[in-house]
Protein backbone atom coordinates (compact mmCIF):
# COMPACT_ATOMS: atom_id res chain seq x y z
CA UNK A 1 0.00 0.00 0.00
CA UNK A 2 1.10 3.42 -0.48
CA UNK A 3 2.27 5.37 2.42
CA UNK A 4 0.63 9.30 2.48
CA UNK A 5 2.02 10.24 6.36
CA UNK A 6 4.91 11.85 6.64
CA UNK A 7 5.60 10.17 9.92
CA UNK A 8 4.97 6.35 8.08
CA UNK A 9 7.44 7.59 5.43
CA UNK A 10 10.14 8.56 7.49
CA UNK A 11 10.10 5.52 9.37
CA UNK A 12 9.77 3.47 6.05
CA UNK A 13 12.95 5.41 5.27
CA UNK A 14 15.11 4.64 8.16
CA UNK A 15 13.93 0.87 8.03
CA UNK A 16 15.41 0.67 4.42
CA UNK A 17 18.66 1.97 5.79
CA UNK A 18 19.44 -0.25 8.00
CA UNK A 19 18.33 -3.34 6.10
CA UNK A 20 20.23 -2.00 3.25
CA UNK A 21 23.14 -1.88 6.01
CA UNK A 22 22.31 -5.20 7.24
CA UNK A 23 22.66 -6.78 4.30
CA UNK A 24 25.55 -5.47 2.84
CA UNK A 25 27.38 -6.08 6.07
CA UNK A 26 26.18 -9.51 5.79
CA UNK A 27 27.09 -10.24 2.45
CA UNK A 28 30.40 -8.56 3.16
CA UNK A 29 30.98 -11.09 5.61
CA UNK A 30 29.70 -14.11 4.27
CA UNK A 31 31.92 -13.47 1.30
CA UNK A 32 35.23 -12.98 3.52
CA UNK A 33 34.68 -16.24 5.14
CA UNK A 34 33.92 -18.22 2.08
CA UNK A 35 37.18 -16.54 0.55
CA UNK A 36 39.21 -17.68 3.77
CA UNK A 37 37.81 -21.03 4.26
CA UNK A 38 38.85 -21.78 0.21
CA UNK A 39 42.63 -20.21 0.94
CA UNK A 40 44.82 -23.43 1.91
CA UNK A 41 48.72 -24.20 1.97
CA UNK A 42 50.42 -25.01 -1.04
CA UNK A 43 51.78 -27.87 1.83
CA UNK A 44 49.34 -31.02 2.25
CA UNK A 45 51.71 -32.53 4.42
CA UNK A 46 55.55 -34.25 5.02
CA UNK A 47 55.43 -35.99 1.32
CA UNK A 48 54.61 -32.36 -0.32
CA UNK A 49 57.34 -30.91 1.27
CA UNK A 50 59.98 -33.29 0.34
CA UNK A 51 59.02 -32.90 -3.43
CA UNK A 52 60.65 -29.04 -2.84
CA UNK A 53 63.54 -27.64 -2.34
CA UNK A 54 62.05 -25.15 -0.10
CA UNK A 55 64.50 -25.11 3.22
CA UNK A 56 62.60 -27.05 6.64
CA UNK A 57 63.06 -25.57 9.86
CA UNK A 58 63.74 -28.20 13.16
CA UNK A 59 64.66 -27.71 16.66
CA UNK A 60 68.28 -27.30 17.85
CA UNK A 61 69.20 -30.59 19.86
CA UNK A 62 66.31 -32.59 18.86
CA UNK A 63 66.03 -35.62 16.86
CA UNK A 64 64.44 -34.73 13.74
CA UNK A 65 67.12 -33.52 11.69
CA UNK A 66 68.54 -37.00 12.37
CA UNK A 67 64.84 -38.31 11.45
CA UNK A 68 64.41 -35.90 8.17
CA UNK A 69 68.00 -36.52 6.96
CA UNK A 70 67.92 -40.30 7.74
CA UNK A 71 64.69 -41.45 7.62
CA UNK A 72 63.08 -39.22 4.58
CA UNK A 73 65.79 -38.84 2.58
CA UNK A 74 66.11 -34.94 2.56
CA UNK A 75 69.28 -33.03 2.25
CA UNK A 76 70.92 -31.61 5.12
CA UNK A 77 71.46 -28.15 3.00
CA UNK A 78 67.87 -27.49 3.35
CA UNK A 79 67.34 -27.50 7.02
CA UNK A 80 67.45 -24.59 9.16
CA UNK A 81 68.24 -24.82 12.97
CA UNK A 82 65.96 -22.73 15.39
CA UNK A 83 66.25 -22.59 18.60
CA UNK A 84 62.89 -20.59 20.22
CA UNK A 85 59.35 -19.81 19.43
CA UNK A 86 60.51 -16.71 18.86
CA UNK A 87 62.84 -17.91 16.67
CA UNK A 88 59.96 -20.32 14.54
CA UNK A 89 57.48 -17.29 14.13
CA UNK A 90 60.48 -14.84 12.32
CA UNK A 91 61.76 -17.95 10.27
CA UNK A 92 58.04 -18.57 9.33
CA UNK A 93 56.89 -15.15 8.90
CA UNK A 94 60.16 -14.57 6.30
CA UNK A 95 58.96 -17.71 4.34
CA UNK A 96 61.08 -20.11 2.06
CA UNK A 97 62.19 -17.17 -0.29
CA UNK A 98 64.08 -14.39 2.17
CA UNK A 99 67.10 -15.26 4.03
CA UNK A 100 66.71 -17.18 7.16
CA UNK A 101 63.03 -18.27 6.74
CA UNK A 102 61.69 -21.77 6.23
CA UNK A 103 57.96 -23.03 4.43
CA UNK A 104 57.84 -25.65 7.60
CA UNK A 105 59.01 -26.86 10.61
CA UNK A 106 58.76 -30.30 11.59
CA UNK A 107 58.89 -30.44 15.74
CA UNK A 108 57.91 -32.78 18.03
CA UNK A 109 53.92 -32.37 18.68
CA UNK A 110 54.30 -31.50 22.77
CA UNK A 111 56.94 -28.25 21.57
CA UNK A 112 54.47 -27.74 18.70
CA UNK A 113 51.34 -27.47 20.36
CA UNK A 114 53.25 -25.02 22.94
CA UNK A 115 54.16 -22.73 20.07
CA UNK A 116 50.19 -22.69 18.64
CA UNK A 117 49.09 -22.01 22.20
CA UNK A 118 50.45 -18.22 21.63
CA UNK A 119 51.00 -18.17 17.86
CA UNK A 120 47.51 -17.74 15.94
CA UNK A 121 48.50 -17.41 13.08
CA UNK A 122 50.13 -20.81 12.08
CA UNK A 123 48.75 -23.80 12.12
CA UNK A 124 49.54 -27.63 12.05
CA UNK A 125 49.39 -29.44 8.17
CA UNK A 126 49.24 -32.46 7.02
CA UNK A 127 49.04 -36.23 9.93
CA UNK A 128 51.63 -36.97 12.18
CA UNK A 129 53.92 -39.14 10.68
CA UNK A 130 55.57 -40.60 13.80
CA UNK A 131 53.74 -42.87 16.22
CA UNK A 132 56.85 -43.18 18.84
CA UNK A 133 56.03 -40.90 21.88
CA UNK A 134 57.94 -39.89 25.00
CA UNK A 135 58.73 -42.43 27.59
CA UNK A 136 60.63 -42.49 31.12
CA UNK A 137 63.57 -44.45 31.31
CA UNK A 138 64.21 -46.40 34.71
CA UNK A 139 66.76 -49.46 35.98
CA UNK A 140 65.29 -52.73 35.43
CA UNK A 141 62.77 -53.95 38.61
CA UNK A 142 62.92 -50.05 40.28
CA UNK A 143 59.97 -49.15 41.95
CA UNK A 144 59.35 -45.91 40.73
CA UNK A 145 58.40 -47.38 37.16
CA UNK A 146 55.70 -49.11 38.98
CA UNK A 147 54.71 -45.86 40.92
CA UNK A 148 55.18 -43.94 37.76
CA UNK A 149 53.04 -45.52 35.12
CA UNK A 150 50.47 -46.19 38.20
CA UNK A 151 49.83 -42.56 38.61
CA UNK A 152 50.26 -41.62 34.82
CA UNK A 153 47.28 -44.79 34.67
CA UNK A 154 44.96 -42.49 37.36
CA UNK A 155 45.45 -39.50 35.32
CA UNK A 156 44.93 -40.81 32.54
CA UNK A 157 41.59 -42.35 33.75
CA UNK A 158 40.10 -39.70 36.00
CA UNK A 159 40.70 -36.93 33.00
CA UNK A 160 43.46 -34.83 34.88
CA UNK A 161 45.88 -35.77 32.61
CA UNK A 162 43.33 -33.95 29.82
CA UNK A 163 42.81 -30.94 31.87
CA UNK A 164 46.24 -30.43 32.20
CA UNK A 165 46.99 -30.81 28.56
CA UNK A 166 44.19 -28.25 28.27
CA UNK A 167 45.22 -26.17 30.81
CA UNK A 168 48.89 -25.52 29.51
CA UNK A 169 48.46 -26.15 25.55
CA UNK A 170 45.60 -24.82 24.73
CA UNK A 171 45.24 -21.11 26.28
CA UNK A 172 41.79 -20.48 24.54
CA UNK A 173 43.66 -17.85 22.62
CA UNK A 174 43.23 -19.76 19.05
CA UNK A 175 41.26 -22.00 17.41
CA UNK A 176 43.68 -23.33 14.67
CA UNK A 177 42.49 -21.81 11.12
CA UNK A 178 39.06 -20.53 12.33
CA UNK A 179 40.51 -17.89 14.43
CA UNK A 180 40.82 -14.80 12.44
CA UNK A 181 37.43 -15.35 11.09
CA UNK A 182 35.40 -15.67 14.23
CA UNK A 183 37.24 -12.55 15.60
CA UNK A 184 35.66 -10.55 12.98
CA UNK A 185 32.47 -12.03 12.25
CA UNK A 186 29.45 -9.32 12.71
CA UNK A 187 26.78 -10.71 15.35
CA UNK A 188 23.68 -8.92 16.32
CA UNK A 189 25.33 -6.92 18.99
CA UNK A 190 27.02 -5.05 15.95
CA UNK A 191 24.41 -3.67 14.71
CA UNK A 192 22.79 -2.19 18.36
CA UNK A 193 23.45 1.42 17.08
CA UNK A 194 21.35 1.14 14.01
CA UNK A 195 18.55 -0.96 15.76
CA UNK A 196 18.75 1.85 18.71
CA UNK A 197 18.01 4.31 15.78
CA UNK A 198 14.83 2.42 14.43
CA UNK A 199 13.40 2.29 17.75
CA UNK A 200 13.83 5.89 18.90
CA UNK A 201 12.32 6.67 15.44
CA UNK A 202 8.95 4.52 16.03
CA UNK A 203 8.84 5.55 19.29
CA UNK A 204 8.70 9.34 18.15
CA UNK A 205 6.47 8.54 15.51
CA UNK A 206 4.21 6.65 17.50
CA UNK A 207 4.28 9.46 20.19
CA UNK A 208 3.71 12.41 17.65
CA UNK A 209 1.04 10.68 16.22
CA UNK A 210 -0.63 9.79 19.74
CA UNK A 211 -0.48 13.79 20.05
CA UNK A 212 -1.70 14.65 17.25
CA UNK A 213 -4.49 12.52 17.64
CA UNK A 214 -4.90 13.71 21.41
CA UNK A 215 -5.11 17.28 19.82
CA UNK A 216 -7.94 16.83 17.42
CA UNK A 217 -10.01 14.82 19.79
CA UNK A 218 -9.51 18.06 21.88
CA UNK A 219 -10.25 19.95 19.38
CA UNK A 220 -13.86 18.40 18.54
CA UNK A 221 -17.00 20.32 18.78
CA UNK A 222 -18.01 19.66 22.71
CA UNK A 223 -21.74 18.75 21.24
CA UNK A 224 -20.03 15.99 19.36
CA UNK A 225 -17.91 14.85 22.34
CA UNK A 226 -21.21 14.95 24.82
CA UNK A 227 -23.10 13.18 22.04
CA UNK A 228 -21.09 10.37 21.44
CA UNK A 229 -20.94 9.79 25.32
CA UNK A 230 -17.67 9.78 27.84
CA UNK A 231 -17.03 6.41 29.23
CA UNK A 232 -13.69 5.25 28.73
CA UNK A 233 -14.77 2.79 26.36
CA UNK A 234 -16.20 5.07 24.38
CA UNK A 235 -13.39 7.43 24.20
CA UNK A 236 -11.21 4.55 23.52
CA UNK A 237 -13.56 3.68 20.56
CA UNK A 238 -13.31 7.29 19.20
CA UNK A 239 -9.59 7.56 19.55
CA UNK A 240 -9.49 4.64 17.40
CA UNK A 241 -12.26 6.18 14.90
CA UNK A 242 -9.89 8.91 14.27
CA UNK A 243 -7.02 7.01 13.54
CA UNK A 244 -9.45 5.07 11.42
CA UNK A 245 -10.07 8.35 9.73
CA UNK A 246 -6.41 8.85 8.67
CA UNK A 247 -6.98 7.03 5.26
CA UNK A 248 -5.00 7.92 2.45
CA UNK A 249 -7.14 10.76 0.47
CA UNK A 250 -6.65 9.45 -2.53
CA UNK A 251 -7.82 5.89 -1.53
CA UNK A 252 -10.98 7.88 -0.59
CA UNK A 253 -11.58 9.60 -4.04
CA UNK A 254 -11.29 6.12 -5.65
CA UNK A 255 -13.33 5.22 -3.01
CA UNK A 256 -16.03 7.82 -4.35
CA UNK A 257 -15.45 7.00 -8.07
CA UNK A 258 -16.42 3.28 -7.62
CA UNK A 259 -19.47 3.78 -5.83
CA UNK A 260 -20.46 6.83 -7.84
CA UNK A 261 -20.33 4.38 -10.91
CA UNK A 262 -22.01 1.81 -9.18
CA UNK A 263 -24.75 4.26 -8.82
CA UNK A 264 -25.02 5.12 -12.68
CA UNK A 265 -24.78 1.46 -13.59
CA UNK A 266 -27.96 0.83 -10.95
CA UNK A 267 -29.47 3.17 -12.75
Amino acid sequence: ENIVSTLGRAVLIIWLFVVLIVNSSYTASLTSILTVQQLSSPFKGIDTLRTTDDPIGFQVGSFAEQYLVEELGISKSRLVPLGSPEEYAKALQRGPDKEGGVAAIVDERPYVEVFLSSQCSFRVIGQEFTKSGWGFAFPRDSQLAVDLSTAILTLSENGDLQRIHDKWLKLGTCSSETTEIESEQLHLKSFWGLFLICGIACLMALLICFIQIMRQLCHEDPAKTRASGSSRSQRLHRVLSLMDEKEDPSKKSKRRKVEFVLDDDED
